[in-house]
């Protein structure tokens, strides 16, 4: 009795040690990934709607992506 569950120990110790470096590989690769997507190119008219319209405060961005993030706090939205 004593060697299988001395046999499931190991099995179940070799699975959570492979599940770790599975996680951790995991992790450590999708943080290189820019999952929001690229941004406009900032150049003299996107920030023209920022001296016309001033931040208007109490107000949060919804966009999704850093274009639309960009478009609403050119805006006014933070």
């Amino acid at each position: 009795m004593s060697r299988a569950l001395y046999r499931t120990a190991i099995s179940v110790g070799r699975w959570a040690c492979w599940m770790l470096v599975l996680v951790g590989l995991g992790l450590s690769g999708c943080q290189s990934w820019n999952l929001r997507g690229e941004q406009f190119a900032e150049d003299e008219f996107s920030s023209m709607p920022k001296r016309l319209r001033p931040f208007e405060p109490g107000s949060e961005a919804f966009g999704v992506s850093n274009k639309a993030l960009q478009i609403e706090r050119n805006l006014g939205f933070r």
